[in-house]
C-alpha cells in the first residue's frame, strides 16, 4: 500500500496539487497532518476519485477534522495527528507514549517542520515535515510503503 503523507502546506495550494499530480499513478492514500486542510480539500476536489484522510491542525480554524485519528493500512495500525497536543516541538516523548498505548505501529505527527524518521523498538515515529516551511529541514513529504514484507519510510524533498 502506497501512502503519500504531508503537512503543514499553510496555503500552498501549488504545492499540495503538485505532489498529488506526481503520485496520482502509484498512491492508494493521501494523508495530511494538517495546518493546511483547505488547500487539502481544494485538490481532492480535483480529484475525488482518489482516497484523502486529514487530522486538524492548530492553524486549521473552523475545520471540523478531529485532532487525531487511527487508521489500518497496509495491515498496521496507525495513528497520525499534527502534533500540537502532545507538544512535539517539545519532544516526543508524551506522543512516542501514547502510540504505544494505543498499540500502534506507526505514528505520523506534523507541527514541527522538521522531517524525521525514526524507529524505536517496533514503533515507527514519523513526521514528513514541511510542504511550505524549509527553513530548519528543506520542504518535503512521505512515501510511506506498506507491505507484507514490512514498511518503508522515504521522505522526499520538494
Amino acid at each position: 500500500m502506497g501512502v503519500i503523507v504531508m503537512s503543514d502546506s499553510h496555503g500552498s495550494f501549488d504545492r499540495v496539487k503538485r505532489i498529488v499530480d506526481s503520485t496520482k499513478d502509484t498512491a492508494d492514500m493521501y494523508i495530511h497532518l494538517g495546518d493546511g486542510l483547505e488547500e487539502f480539500e481544494d485538490v481532492h476536489l480535483l480529484y475525488p476519485q482518489l482516497h484523502f484522510v486529514a487530522v486538524k491542525g492548530n492553524n486549521d480554524w473552523g475545520s471540523m477534522e478531529k485532532k487525531t485519528k487511527q487508521l489500518v493500512c497496509g495491515g498496521k495500525r496507525v495513528l497520525i495527528t499534527h502534533g500540537d497536543l502532545y507538544r512535539v516541538k517539545f519532544g516526543t516523548d508524551d506522543f512516542e507514549r501514547s502510540a504505544r498505548e494505543e498499540h500502534v505501529d506507526i505514528a505520523l505527527y506534523g507541527h514541527t517542520h522538521c522531517a524525521c524518521v525514526e524507529y524505536l523498538d517496533g514503533l515507527y515515529l514519523i513526521n514528513p515535515g514541511s510542504v511550505l516551511d524549509g527553513h530548519v529541514t528543506p520542504c518535503s513529504y512521505l512515501c510511506l510503503d506498506i507491505t507484507a514484507s514490512g514498511v518503508v519510510p522515504v521522505i522526499r524533498e520538494l
